[in-house]
């Protein structure tokens, strides 16, 4: 009886431990570079509890993810001018148009004044 719980708690603890996610850095291998015009997204992953570096990962037209090298010239400068675009559109939505307000004015002489 002894021997089936123990092997009932260790079949348990196994499917626990399975069935948890085990994070780490999504990049294994980085590329100096790639063809600017491919681009469609960058997403930039800082230093989290499960992986200990700057992650820099591109996302081109065919779908595919690329990771670049955050150290490099190339992805520093892509990331300048994401950030760039980023904030033209950001102050293209803020700028406001200005409303005229048109406020028609009408005069009765059917209102008595209040003594």
């Amino acid at each position: 009886m002894n021997t089936a719980i123990q092997c009932i708690v260790l079949l348990a603890c196994m499917v626990i431990c399975s069935s948890m996610s085990i994070k780490r850095c999504q990049c294994v291998k980085t590329k100096g570079h790639v063809n600017p015009n491919l681009i469609t997204d960058v997403k930039v992953y800082k230093p989290r509890p499960y992986c200990n570096r700057t992650e820099v990962i591109v996302l081109l037209k065919d779908n595919n993810l690329m990771c670049l090298d955050p150290k490099k010239r190339f992805t520093q400068t892509i990331l300048k001018v994401i950030e760039m675009q980023r904030a033209q559109r950001a102050a293209k939505m803020n700028t406001t148009v200005p409303k005229t307000i048109t406020v028609e004015a009408t005069t009765s002489n059917t209102i008595a004044p209040v003594s």
